[in-house]
């Protein structure tokens, strides 16, 4: 008899809580992916004498592989995954480290050579590269490689840190600003 009451009482009350609450329960009712915040902005002159800002890749979803001069293994892997399971993505490599005596057109040959076999023949990555200390800090980026999947309106929308072992996670995070 008691179960019967609390259930009688207790069935209305949980219902007008959900009808009185319902953006606290459960997801977005328009599916959107919220965004993890903007991008910062960045002007850098890349290797290729370009200059890249975040107002010059407005109106297009694009990657930051954010990694360093020194980082090898770990850093061009990544690198080399991206374009070889990413078609036509719009990446830029942006060094967190201030201080190095590497070049980046060093750093972009080191990258490019990742692959090689014993003919030297492998890809040479179409990625730029360029410094990105300022917006690597104000993102609090502090592992490299990280990935930051910017959509075409300066929103981050996906966040990776280090090696990328899931092929299907990486797509699914190119997916959100493609």
């Amino acid at each position: 008899m008691r179960n019967a009451l609390n259930r009688r009482f207790l069935m209305p009350i949980l219902l007008s809580l959900v009808m009185l609450l319902p953006g606290c329960i459960g997801g977005d009712d328009d599916g959107q992916i919220e965004s993890l915040g903007e991008m910062p902005e960045f002007d850098s002159v890349a290797d290729d004498g370009q200059t890249y800002s975040k107002s010059s890749m407005m109106n297009q979803g694009y990657i930051v592989l954010f990694s360093a001069e020194w980082c090898n293994a770990p850093c061009h892997n990544v690198m080399h995954k991206l374009y070889n399971n990413l078609d036509g993505a719009t990446v830029l490599v942006m060094s967190t480290d201030p201080n190095t005596d590497i070049t980046l057109e060093e750093w972009h040959e080191d990258a490019d050579d990742y692959d090689d076999d014993d003919n030297g023949t492998g890809v040479d990555l179409p990625y730029p590269f360029m410094k990105g200390v300022e917006a690597s800090q104000e993102l609090g980026i502090d592992a490299r490689p990280t990935l930051i999947f910017v959509n075409s309106d300066g929103d981050v929308m996906a966040e990776h840190e280090g090696a990328v072992d899931s092929i299907d996670d990486l797509k699914a995070m190119y997916d959100l600003i493609s």
